[in-house]
């Protein structure tokens, strides 16, 4: 009888692949090194073996139908840094060994979330235009990414030939290379200059002034204002692809999309108080729209309320207060729809998600059709 022993597996370093070990999307960390806000963008591209630049113009072009901000900001909280071995709501939460699972799956709902917020209120600009971005990206790409890497692999040469011949390249050398190159090209970028941003915020006071000049003689939505300044920001940072520093540009471009979503997703961009309260039944407008605040309809005043019957009101807000107040003795019908919030009409109440309250005509013949559909808040519709 032989006594064999099976020979030990090799194991090369730990930065090595692993085929028995299966490695996703969660084993990504944030860079220490090649970061300009939290460095996710950075350590996702290393972990794909791409430039950092790609990630970052496909998180800042998510960030405009609001998926952007939503994958950064879970990859911020759940990835730990490579010099950190817990992440920030590892800390914050106490997860302990129940992390990794925690991590796996907030990012799956992240991901989750972020298709839903392109493919949903966004589905129409991404199927109608949204796609010119993969050829634009397919010319960035062969024109721009390639060269540099390119360049990359020059000062990388470069680096090496610098290193003694004795040292043997370990995964502790490898690491200094990397580093090397990452700070000759960090320095040959001169990212640090805080030029491009100044000047990207002087365009941006630029443009909002003059679409505050066009808005003069134009119906504009505050939105707008939003776009404007948006759109200088995305310029900015495609220039800091190339010179300067645009890093804070990143932050703007987050914030500004976020509120140019919340705002694109309600029906106008008004924002305060809209008291209509006309005087006549030709006064009555068809359609009411509002942003954000109170909108208060009051029919009371209406000399002609009969003029009223047969016809159809509809009021179209986002967040706040809907009002709607009706002369006594009108015949009166109301669909009232309301996404989150509460609902009353004339004492019959709903609240909640998707709440709706339907009330038929008080009396015969014709009726004033009122409807309301609003995202959040109140709505309430009474007599007097």
């Amino acid at each position: 009888m032989n006594d064999t022993q099976e020979a030990p597996r090799a194991t090369g370093p730990d930065d090595e692949f692993d085929p028995h070990k299966l490695r996703t999307i969660a084993d990504v960390k944030r860079s220490t090194e090649d970061r300009w806000v939290a460095g996710v963008c950075s350590g996702v591209a290393k972990y794909l073996n791409i430039d950092p630049v790609i990630v970052r113009i496909v998180i800042a072009v998510l960030t405009i139908v609001g998926a952007g901000a939503i994958l950064y900001g879970a990859a911020w909280l759940l990835l730990p840094s490579d010099d950190a071995d817990k992440s920030i709501a590892a800390g914050w939460f106490k997860l302990d060994d129940n992390e990794e699972q925690v991590r796996k799956i907030g990012l799956v709902a992240a991901g989750v979330i972020a298709a839903f917020s392109v493919l949903g209120s966004h589905g129409d600009w991404w199927w109608g235009t949204g796609w010119l971005l993969v050829p634009l990206a397919a010319l960035y790409y062969f024109f721009v990414v390639r060269p540099r890497k390119g360049d990359r692999e020059a000062i990388k040469a470069q680096v090496m030939a610098e290193m003694p011949t004795t040292e043997k390249i370990t995964a502790e050398v490898q690491a200094k290379i990397d580093k090397k190159v990452a700070e000759k090209i960090a320095h040959a970028r001169q990212r640090k200059s805080k030029a491009l941003p100044l000047l990207t915020l002087s365009l941006i006071a630029i443009g909002v002034a003059s679409t505050r000049i066009y808005a003069d003689t134009h119906d504009v939505n505050w939105t707008t204002y939003v776009a404007v300044a948006l759109a200088i920001t995305g310029i900015g940072l495609v220039i800091g692809t190339f010179w300067g520093y645009g890093g804070p540009l990143i932050f703007l471009g987050i914030v500004l999309g976020l509120v140019l979503a919340i705002g694109s997703a309600l029906p106008h961009g008004r924002v305060g108080e809209q008291r209509p309260d006309p005087t006549t039944a030709d006064g009555v407008q068809a359609r009411y729209e509002h942003g954000i605040g109170l909108l208060e309809l009051d029919l009371t005043g209406v000399s002609d309320p009969t003029e009223l019957l047969g016809r159809t009101i509809a009021l179209d807000a986002g967040i706040g207060e809907t009002r709607v107040i009706v002369p006594d003795g009108l015949n009166v019908e109301v669909d009232a729809e309301m996404d989150l919030g509460e609902i009353s009409v004339f004492g019959r109440k709903d609240h909640g998600q998707d709440a709706q309250v339907n009330t038929a005509a008080t009396g015969k013949g014709e009726a004033l059709t009122i409807k309301i559909d609003q995202r959040v808040g109140n709505v309430e519709v009474v007599r007097s």
